[in-house]
């Protein structure tokens, strides 16, 4: 997909990001409007990004207008809530001790795999309960991490509903609000399907939690509805996925005019798409949260020149030049993508 943009990439000004941004999607506008094909463009207008700071030496929020604020709220993200309940108690504990102040679990409750004949880890197992016992128990784990934690630290919590081939409907949502509200969660990301506007249009009216989405969705045009018809109170677009970092300005300001806050998300950003969410945090009022992946901090220490370090809920800002990271042939060798490390192949 990267030799297919070639021609219309090769020969142009490379400080010159809009211009050919426009040229990559105009070029490919039959195909790559979503998907993976708008995630390659991403990509390269992040890359277009980095190059501009480099050049000039500024870090790419200062050719976003500056910084709005010197730390930025973060959540530590990791996945599904674990069961048993002990599981989920230690997970959020390691991350308690790590200075994070909010974290985000699933409504969905998994078993940790045992290590593989490879080394690797297998895939969480899913814990299937009964319908009419899923509440009661989701309800257990939310009480029980209040007991251990209490107000320090904020909850959310994920249905993954963007995804999945039988999304649950909007009765379902509604009731897992509103078994959780007494806990004070944050957000109730992903609760449906995104074909499903008209459901999160009743959701959000009848939820005690406020509605978070939009990490699945590709450009403006599709984030047009959830904003307009203020389906949700968090758009969550993924900088690697959405069509990069001016893409999401767009879709961050048209949200603001609806007064909706952003939560940027990350969930498989380990580098370049972090690091530009990063500097995105730092020039823009309306972004709420940024979600960081725990587990890939090897990477992370690796390819960004900043260190990613979050002290009382909150990180610094960025300070290298571009977006602050750095792709060598010997790092792409080192964490080079393992066949059934638990990935889908």
């Amino acid at each position: 997909m990267v030799a297919y943009f070639e021609p219309a990439l090769l020969g142009r000004d490379p400080l010159q990001i809009t211009e050919v941004t426009r040229a990559l999607c105009d070029d490919s506008v039959w195909w790559a409007r979503s998907g993976a094909g708008r995630s390659v463009i991403s990509g390269l207008e992040l890359a277009l990004w980095d190059l501009k700071g480099k050049a000039l030496g500024v870090p790419v929020y200062q050719l976003l207008g500056g910084k709005v604020r010197d730390r930025i709220p973060v959540y530590a993200s990791g996945g599904p809530a674990l069961w048993p309940v002990e599981d989920t108690v230690r997970k959020v504990d390691f991350y308690a001790q790590r200075g994070y102040r909010a974290t985000k679990l699933s409504t969905g409750l998994y078993r940790l795999p045992a290590a593989t004949s490879t080394g690797h880890a297998g895939r969480l197992q899913a814990v299937p309960f009964p319908f009419a016992e899923k509440l009661t128990v989701l309800e257990g784990v939310f009480a029980r991490l209040r007991i251990e934690f209490g107000s320090a630290m904020d909850l959310a919590i994920d249905g993954h509903q963007g995804g999945v081939p039988n999304p649950i409907p909007v009765s379902e949502a509604v009731a897992i609000a509103e078994t959780l509200a007494p806990h004070r969660l944050r957000f109730y990301e992903e609760p449906l399907a995104y074909t499903n506007i008209d459901g999160y249009c009743e959701l959000r009216a009848r939820s005690p939690i406020p509605i978070a989405g939009g990490e699945s969705l590709c450009g403006l045009d599709q984030f047009h509805p959830l904003i307009t018809r203020q389906a949700v109170h968090l758009i969550q677009p993924d900088l690697g996925f959405v069509g990069g970092l001016q893409e999401t300005i767009r879709i961050v300001h048209h949200a603001e005019a609806f007064n909706l806050g952003t939560a940027i998300h990350t969930g498989a950003s380990m580098g370049p798409s972090l690091a530009a969410s990063w500097h995105l945090a730092a020039a823009s009022h309306s972004v709420d949260w940024l979600e960081h992946v725990v587990a890939a901090k090897s990477i992370q220490d690796a390819i960004l020149l900043d260190p990613f370090r979050v002290s009382d809920g909150t990180v610094g800002l960025p300070s290298a030049p571009g977006l602050g990271v750095r792709l060598t042939p010997e790092i792409l060798a080192q964490f080079s993508f393992t066949r059934n490390c638990g990935e889908r192949t």
